[in-house]
């Protein structure tokens, strides 16, 4: 594991920079999965029959309740 200097400015600057970039990737990475979601299913729901619309509400649900116990146990010790 390598060890930015402070010392060193330039150093500091781009440790800085990688991390506010690799923030934004994160983050945009959920940004384009939720305007996928919404641009394939919200716009097409009125065409969706009764049942189609509760197997993608379901499997809505289930997706979002899976990314909720990961990052739940990833925060916690086991």
């Amino acid at each position: 594991m390598s060890n930015v200097s402070l010392e060193n400015p330039f150093e500091v600057f781009l440790a800085i920079c990688f991390v506010v970039v690799a923030f934004a990737v994160l983050i945009g990475s959920f940004v384009v999965a939720a305007a996928y979601v919404y641009s394939n299913v919200f716009e097409r729901w009125p065409e969706y029959s009764n049942k189609r619309r509760f197997q993608v509400s379901r499997n809505i649900v289930i997706v979002i309740a899976i990314v909720a116990v990961v990052l739940w146990l990833s925060a916690n010790r086991l």
